[in-house]
């Protein structure tokens, strides 16, 4: 029994917090078998409870996330939405993103990291770090994030369907649940990460 991470941010949303753009989109964890591919169909998306159908799909917001897996079926699932730096503030090129491909990123569990703990005094800075990246994709993280100035090329989890563009800096807000959340369900070990789409 494994855990596999999905990204997707289809159809782009994005959104302003004062000079500085950002999008949402959807991250989901899932518990069961090796995942080998993700594709998403189109359909209609249900994102109350696990959403989960048949072993191999899941119903999210924007339609199906297909499952091609090694055997067995889904145990688990969590749904967040995902949050991530866009364009620059001149508006003029885009922040450093993960690409789309069809092999998966892997995350391992990190704790003190330096730019993490800079979130605000006691933060012990825990995240995942993002592997299989090229240049500066190698330093993209998965942290908490109360807006997107804390984010430049990272991704951070609050609950879906929370499109509130600012939490307080504080260890209740949102986006630090979420995570904590995300570390229990995932552990310490090495997970896969799809990422669908820009």
């Amino acid at each position: 029994m494994g855990v596999t991470l999905i990204l997707t941010r289809n159809p782009l949303r994005t959104f302003k917090h004062g000079r500085l753009s950002g999008r949402w989109g959807q991250l989901i964890a899932v518990k069961g078998p090796k995942i080998k591919a993700v594709g998403l169909s189109p359909g209609v998306g249900l994102s109350s409870g696990n959403g989960v159908s048949g072993g191999g799909s899941i119903a999210i917001d924007t339609g199906v996330l297909e499952l091609d897996m090694e055997g067995g079926a889904v145990t688990d699932v969590k749904k967040y939405t995902s949050m991530e730096r866009f364009r620059t503030n001149d508006g003029k090129s885009y922040y450093v993103q993960l690409h789309p491909k069809l092999a998966p990123y892997w995350i391992t569990y990190e704790t003190g990291n330096s730019a993490v703990r800079e979130l605000r005094r006691g933060h012990d800075g825990r995240c995942f770090r993002v592997h299989g990246g090229k240049g500066p994709e190698r330093g993209i993280l998965i942290h908490e994030a109360p807006h997107v100035g804390w984010l430049i090329g990272c991704i951070s989890p609050r609950p879906l369907h929370n499109y509130r563009v600012e939490f307080p800096n504080d260890p209740t807000n949102p986006s630090y649940v979420s995570m904590n959340e995300l570390f229990h369900f995932v552990g310490h070990k090495q997970a896969d990460l799809f990422v669908l789409d820009w």
